[in-house]
């Protein structure tokens, strides 16, 4: 079945992460998306690997083409210039300097292709003083003032071990801002020059925090798995010493647990009775729950915490999130039996349709489509 890119052509010089995952998105909407590659600049080889081909690389190549061209040697480059004029759309995520030098710049580009669409993705922004240092996600995590709100109360920050946070929160906004210009050019029939960040995209998706510090002048301490604007709204080690997350946060979910735990005189308590109140009693509220927790199993708790609507979800671990009936009955992961690899797990696309579905296909190896491409354009 056709998506709704179906006819758009993408120009996919992108490593790493948040490049490639861009373009992936727009190939899981229907694009044809050939992601160009060279010699030192594919990342097939990052660790941890499937027969020899990083992880990172299968996934964020899904449903895309791969034409290997080294831009530095003519011949290739005429060929890169060739598919570029039969291309709709520019990705990609060098540092600042780069791709001009390779000579495919925004300009450079615009002459080949006078309404591309060309997108720029970095860790920092095309200017200012850090526009030309490299970036990584645990870096952008510390500098973006991330690390900062996470860890435990009087402890130091903490990186999210999910290490392409940022670089997939930069992605999203990439794509969405691409699927907007788009729209624009069908109306205009102009391209236009686009770019995101890594840390802006880090910021933007801080709001919440943010405005916390904004209108208090004051930033929050850490407060470990405790939420800053709702209470109850954290972990609990209940008696199997395994823990359950609880969050209160609408008034009328208070009553409900304090029935679920058999504790309905707490919905009374003066300390206790709004959100504002409990946020400033926590250090009163929480040992009193942490207390009540410890006496029975995370089952127990998770049956009567269903039975009361109070929003709750155990820690999972990934090898019983695999097999969860939740996960398996939306497609939220997939397997496929793929020709290079075997077996490889993919997280679904992250969106339904009734109409233009696109199904997902692994990613190629580097360099699988090359002949393929070359002969569409008659080269």
């Amino acid at each position: 079945m056709n998506g709704a890119l179906d006819g758009v052509r993408v120009f996919d010089l992108t490593v790493a992460g948040v490049g490639p995952w861009t373009a992936m998105l727009l190939a899981g909407l229907g694009a044809d998306v050939i992601h160009v590659e060279g010699e030192g600049r594919s990342f097939a080889h990052v660790p941890p690997q499937l027969k020899g081909t990083s992880c990172l690389y299968i996934a964020a190549n899904c449903n895309k083409r791969s034409v290997m061209l080294d831009l530095k040697e003519p011949r290739d480059r005429e060929r890169a210039c060739a598919l570029l004029r039969h291309c709709d759309v520019f990705v990609e995520n060098f540092r600042a300097g780069v791709v001009e030098r390779l000579g495919f710049g925004y300009e450079e580009v615009r002459r080949i292709r006078p309404d591309i669409i060309y997108c720029s993705l970095n860790g920092w922004g095309k200017s200012g003083p850090m526009a030309h240092e490299t970036a990584s996600d645990p870096v952008l995590q510390a500098f973006s003032g991330w690390a900062s709100i996470n860890g435990t109360p009087n402890g130091p920050g903490q990186i999210y071990r999910h290490i392409a946070l940022l670089d997939l929160g930069a992605s999203a906004y990439g794509a969405l801002a691409i699927l907007a210009a788009i729209l624009h050019r069908r109306r205009t029939g102009q391209g236009q020059y686009l770019e995101a960040s890594m840390l802006g995209a880090a910021l933007s998706v801080q709001t919440t925090r943010l405005a916390e510090y904004f209108a208090t002048g004051q930033q929050r301490p850490n407060q470990g798995s405790a939420s800053s604007t709702t209470a109850p709204h954290q972990a609990f080690l209940c008696a199997d010493q395994q823990y359950l997350a609880v969050g209160v946060v609408q008034e009328e979910q208070w009553p409900r647990l304090c029935r679920a735990i058999g504790q309905p005189a707490l919905a009374d308590d003066a300390r206790f009775r709004t959100s504002a109140d409990r946020l400033r009693n926590r250090d009163a509220l929480v040992p009193l729950l942490e207390e009540v927790f410890s006496q029975k199993p995370t089952r127990w708790w998770m049956k009567r915490l269903t039975e009361e609507s109070v929003p709750h979800a155990r820690f999972m671990e990934f090898e019983h999130l695999r097999h969860h009936p939740q996960v398996l009955e939306n497609d939220f992961l997939r397997v496929f039996q793929t020709p290079h690899w075997g077996p490889v797990y993919f997280g679904g696309w992250p969106w339904t349709a009734e109409a233009a579905v696109v199904p997902m296909r692994p990613g190629p190896v580097p360099g699988e489509h090359t002949a393929e491409v070359l002969s569409e354009l008659g080269l």
